[in-house]
Formats: structure tokens, sequence, C-alpha cells
């Protein structure tokens, strides 16, 4: 079990709260730790997997994870991220009597209205009594927002864990059963029994989610969907809006 610190940014209680921006290259890691405070972390560009409370999370832009107080966490880079965390002190956490899953890890969705909120905590057109109120704003988000479906469930075999990283981390989407099976080291059967038992899905339907989940970043960054389409190993752009319907309920340009 690795040593747990508390590595949160220093904010008294009169001002209740505090954000930071880290630019991540894609495979950087952040080792297991903690803070005093909550945190709120969401990214304007990139995809995170975040590990707490014994579960995996694939974060886009389009979501946001709190993390409560003293919860151990830690995170690993699927792609050039940059990040942005909002912390917030326990006394804050305390004054916002609705927010009762503020003991709880989970995931909410971005909307344009919490983009907007973390996004005027770093602006210097706000003096701190304002951004005091946006922080407190965000909270009663929180409090009222129901969590988001985890559209990608991780394995927590350790085996298939690692095989899985390797391909969001290198992208090897024409990776198959036995390529990956040979990765954990384990016979294909034993991958195929346990990957189901894990995820819910066989490999082969948790590939396509996860190219649909990589998808979203590049949907993000305004790339086109032919790009994307042939980036993410599809045989053609209409091949890759039916697969992206079929998971997100809604074609990419909806989206």
């Amino acid at each position: 079990m690795p040593v747990s610190f508390d590595k949160a940014p220093r904010h008294d209680d009169v001002t209740g709260w505090s954000a930071t921006a880290i630019t991540y290259q894609r495979g950087e890691c952040d080792p297991p730790h903690y803070h005093l405070e909550g945190q709120l972390l969401f990214a304007t560009r990139g995809v995170m997997l975040v590990e707490a409370a014994e579960r995996r999370w694939v974060i886009p832009p389009q979501r946001a994870l709190w993390i409560p107080p003293l919860m151990e966490h830690s995170y690993r880079l699927l792609s050039h991220t940059e990040l942005r965390a909002v912390y917030v002190s326990r006394s804050l956490i305390s004054a916002c009597r609705d927010f009762t899953r503020h003991a709880q890890v989970h995931v909410i969705t971005a909307t344009s209205l919490v983009k907007e909120l973390i996004a005027g905590l770093f602006s210097k057109e706000y003096d701190g009594p304002i951004k005091r109120k946006m922080a407190v704003l965000l909270l009663d988000i929180l409090s009222e927002s129901p969590s988001a479906a985890a559209e990608l469930p991780l394995p927590q075999d350790e085996r298939l864990f690692r095989a899985t990283r390797e391909l969001m981390l290198s992208h090897r989407w024409e990776a198959s059963l036995t390529d990956m099976a040979y990765v954990a080291n384990m016979s294909e059967r034993s991958f195929s029994r346990l990957f189901l038992r894990d995820t819910g899905f066989s490999f082969r339907t948790w590939k396509q989610r996860a190219r649909i989940y990589r998808s979203l970043d590049l949907l993000a960054e305004n790339i086109p969907i032919k790009q994307i389409a042939y980036q993410l190993g599809f045989s053609c752009p209409a091949a890759f809006s039916t697969a992206f319907r079929s998971v997100m309920g809604m074609s990419p340009g909806d989206f």
C-alpha cells in the first residue's frame, strides 16, 4: 500500500476554496495521494483514468469527478490533458447542507454551467467574494446533479486492467482478443470469462465502447468526424457514426 500524503493547495476557511491548473502529457501518472479538502476534477481537454475507493473511472471533458476529503486517489493520463482541479474546504462543504453525497466519489455531467463556473474560478475578472459564491454554487450543482452512468467499466482483475490500460494508452485499437490475452499472460478462454465477469461486456463490445469514449476527447477538440473515424480504426465515417449512436444514443454531430 503506497504512502498517502496531502498535496492540496492551502487556503483558509474564510476563503474556503482554491484551484490549480496542470498540463499533463499522455502516459503521465499522479501517484496515490489525498487532500484535506474535497476535490472536483475536470479536464478542459484530454482523458483521465482515475482510481479511488477501489474503483476506476475514465473521465473525458464531458464529465467531472468529485473526490471527498481524505480520499486516497491516483490518476493516469490517457492523452494530452489540461486538468482543472477545484479544492473545497470541509467547512464550506458542511455549509452546503443539501450536498448529501459529499462523502461519495461520483461522476457528474460537465454541463455548460459547470464549465463556466470552473473557468470563472480561474478568471482574474472576479474578486474573492464572487468566486466564493461560484464555489458554493458548484457544490449546490453537485448536490442536485445525478451521477453520470459509467459508460466504460474497467476490469478489476489487475492482469486484465494492465492489458486494457496498455490498449488505451497506446491506442492499439486493432488489438485482438488473442493479443490482449497475451499481454495479460492468460489463455483466451480465461481472459474472455474474467473480462465479462468484471465489465459486463465481451472484450469486442468493450473495445468498441472504448473507441467511442476516446472519440469524445477528439470531438471536443473539433477534429473532423472523418479524421476521427480513421484514427480510431473504423472502416469509414458511417461505421463510426453507427457505433457512436449505438453507445451514446445520438450522432457524433448531435453530441
